[in-house]
């Protein structure tokens, strides 16, 4: 609290220059007319003239905020800063956080079309589910350029911590059950990119219990879980999902959801993703009550096997407007797997390379050139 309130926020706005009487008349009257001209003659000229190239704009309303939840616009604001250092600092991009105070879908994607001519792409954080869906869609149907941090990030981490993770344990991830907890944002790309890679025995489940085939309440979302998940049908709650499972992934943001005798019904070496902020689904003391032999994960920096989406998400806004080109499932995968593959000898302790690795910069736009 106290570094918040002396630093009054964490991100300002600087000019590239010194301003003198000499540059005056460039940056500003009469020079800028000129820079105007050009690009009313050729709109893509912009990219050459402004900070468009660079600038990206992190939208979010507040409905899913890290220690709240469904919150007011502004309650997200230092959430969203700290995204933005992280921009700057890992990818070198300005991105600015944009809190709006709506809840719907059609005045988000509105929002986000009025302000494209100022951003390259849009960075979309902390939405609920399925609106944040809902909004990619109609953002790829619309041609604009879009990240979806919470869905595509997590499932990028995840899987690339899971590749590691299963060669470490020695297990075989079309042979394993995985047990995923939580289906909103993080939970359903994790469950896309396991679905690309061919996962065959996967159990998904939200607050309602485990997701199957013809349950009432599901939306379109849930139903495509449905579909290509839970390969006999279970239903039950979290002790049948996880019973004789390899691995446990856990996005709800339950904190001590998890308990130690749900962990006695997976099988041995189990590996634990307990990756929910500020307070995981389970701390490792727990588990060792009944597994001696497992590897944890969580999505905190202050404990080993940090699975969290920022190791990633910097560097595939920067690859993104480096190659102007957006991502999708498949480039989800090769950078999960090119990322696992940064850690050679992976162990217990260290599934993934650190934060501030500066080979993720080339591996991640590698993918973007292939």
């Amino acid at each position: 609290m106290k570094f918040h309130k002396r630093l009054k926020g964490k991100i300002e706005i600087r000019p590239k220059f010194k301003l003198n009487h000499s540059n005056l008349k460039l940056a500003y009257t009469p020079g800028v007319a000129k820079v105007a001209q050009k690009i009313d003659e050729n709109p893509k000229s912009c990219l050459d003239y402004t900070s468009k190239a660079n600038n990206v704009a992190i939208i979010t309303n507040g409905s899913r905020t890290i220690g709240v939840g469904n919150t007011i616009a502004e309650a997200s604001l230092p959430v969203m800063e700290g995204k933005s250092v992280l921009f700057k600092c890992l990818a070198g991009i300005d991105a600015y956080p944009l809190c709006l105070s709506t809840k719907s879908v059609k005045e988000i994607v509105r929002t986000i079309e009025i302000l494209a001519p100022t951003f390259s792409a849009f960075n979309i954080e902390d939405i609920e589910s399925p609106k944040c869906f809902e909004i990619m869609e109609q953002l790829a149907r619309k041609k604009i350029m879009a990240f979806h941090d919470d869905q595509q990030g997590a499932a990028v981490v995840v899987l690339a911590g899971l590749l590691n993770a299963l060669k470490v344990m020695k297990k075989d991830l079309k042979k394993v059950k995985i047990c995923l907890a939580g289906a909103g944002a993080a939970g359903y790309g994790t469950f896309k990119i396991l679905k690309e890679m061919k996962v065959k025995n996967l159990v998904a489940l939200d607050v309602h219990g485990i997701i199957y085939r013809w349950r009432k309440q599901d939306n379109k979302y849930f139903k495509e879980i449905a579909r290509f998940s839970n390969p006999f049908n279970l239903r039950g709650g979290l002790e049948k999902a996880i019973k004789d499972a390899d691995v446990f992934i856990g996005l709800t943001g339950q904190a001590g959801l998890l308990k130690s005798s749900h962990v006695s019904l997976m099988n041995e070496r189990p590996i634990v993703f307990s990756l929910s902020n500020p307070v995981p689904e389970i701390l490792p003391n727990e588990i060792k009550k009944v597994k001696k032999d497992h590897l944890y994960a969580t999505g905190r920096s202050d404990l080993p096997n940090q699975i969290n989406n920022a190791l990633v998400f910097p560097r595939i806004l920067r690859a993104m407007l480096d190659s102007q080109k957006n991502i999708n499932i498949k480039l989800e995968v090769k950078i999960a797997k090119a990322v696992a593959g940064l850690v050679k000898k992976p162990n217990k302790k260290k599934i993934l390379p650190d934060l501030f690795d500066k080979r993720l910069d080339k591996v991640i736009l590698k993918q973007f050139q292939v």
